[in-house]
């Protein structure tokens, strides 16, 4: 599937509340990480995937700052804001169906705190190749313990944490559910283990807020209004409908389609049996694996653990993807990585390894500065010295 058939959205409305004491002041896609806001690094990662535009979801009371900040950046990909308002409180689900005007085609969703080198082309390609309604990736959760972290320690999102069921064999992603959804045991259907025998059951991924979708879904979540995210309410949802199959209604409860299903605008079926009429007329139908026939598939791609997957949702990621970034900055970001000192800052410093330097900084002499990632206009005086 060429990318110039896929919508790219980036979702960058989000304020930051896991870190207030960060973001206090400053939109939370606007943080720095390395040498550039958080927000650019999803934006070079469509565009390195081969995406040409992309739309960015951003709250109306910030447009212009994060704009002004976007054009500082070596960011060639043609950025159109859509904005929502600054009381709207709206989630991710929410989002796409407030700007669902300005999506045209089959998307691709990714979150401003995703970071990531892996490239989507096996992802958009899984999608294409099996007509997933919906498409996720998977990161692996990094193992950084609280100790290594500055700042107060929490363990409040622990049971926030994803058991995410795999059939390796096809890439379904056939169960998802959260710690908090359970006390000491948790079930699997009969009917899940008798549709695809064996699954694997993980504990370690990270749901990456990266997504391809259906344009349908769009439709479903307007018409529905019952859905506030993506991650916590509308994947789960899908997946458990992929084991469903349209109810046969009365002849008296109205209009069927050619699934002889009720057309209900908020049903599910009724937006993904329109596009399966699609799918069978292209021939793309494969009953020879598990679950090929479904009308809603849902896959999923795990990001190797070589390549650099993180979201930077929490205290603890924020550091950690800093001091990634500086540790492996040419790897992560190829031959034509920017630079990590912006030309655009006064450094006289010559002691320094490993650091990143925003612009309108300014280094005095005799410093010394160690694996460090110093933001935007700051200074750093005479015999300061900074390490990690």
């Amino acid at each position: 599937m060429p990318f110039s058939s896929l919508q790219a959205v980036v979702l960058a409305a989000g304020t930051g509340t896991r870190y207030p004491e960060l973001t206090n002041g400053i939109p939370k896609c606007l943080m720095p990480v390395g040498p550039f806001p958080m927000i650019w690094y999803p934006l070079n990662t469509l565009q390195k995937s081969g995406f040409r535009d992309a739309t960015v979801v951003v709250l109306e009371t910030q447009r212009t700052e994060i704009q002004q900040a976007l054009e500082k950046t070596p960011l060639q990909l043609k950025v159109d804001f859509a904005t929502i308002p600054v009381d709207s409180d709206y989630g991710t689900a929410e989002s796409l169906v407030h700007i669902q005007h300005k999506i045209d085609r089959d998307i691709v969703v990714i979150s401003c705190d995703a970071i990531t080198n892996f490239d989507l082309e096996p992802l958009v390609a899984m999608f294409d190749q099996n007509d997933a309604a919906i498409a996720t990736l998977f990161f692996d959760a990094e193992d950084t313990s609280p100790g290594q972290v500055p700042g107060p320690k929490s363990s409040k999102h622990d049971n926030e944490r994803e058991m995410v069921g795999i059939h390796m064999a096809t890439n379904r992603l056939v169960y998802m559910a959260y710690f908090s959804d359970f006390e000491e045991t948790f079930e699997v259907s009969g009917k899940l283990l008798r549709r695809y025998g064996r699954f694997a059951m993980f504990t370690r991924y990270l749901d990456s807020h990266i997504y391809v979708m259906k344009r349908w879904i769009i439709d479903f979540l307007a018409n529905s209004r019952h859905f506030g995210t993506i991650k916590n309410e509308l994947l789960p949802f899908l997946v458990k409908k992929q084991l469903s199959k349209p109810k046969v209604p009365q002849e008296t409860e109205g209009i069927t389609s050619e699934y002889n299903v009720n057309v209900r605008d908020n049903d599910v079926f009724h937006n993904a049996c329109d596009a399966d009429v699609l799918r069978k007329i292209k021939g793309k139908t494969n009953k020879s694996t598990p679950g090929g026939d479904d009308i809603i598939k849902v896959y999923a791609q795990i990001v190797p653990k070589e390549s650099l997957g993180i979201r930077v949702n929490t205290m603890t990621n924020y550091y950690v993807a800093n001091r990634k970034i500086l540790n492996e900055w040419d790897a992560i970001m190829g031959p034509n990585a920017p630079h990590l000192i912006s030309p655009l800052a006064v450094n006289k410093c010559t002691q320094m390894n490993v650091c990143a330097v925003a612009d309108g900084t300014s280094i005095d002499e005799r410093t010394s500065l160690k694996s460090t990632s110093i933001a935007a206009n700051c200074t750093i005086g005479t015999k300061t010295r900074i390490s990690d």
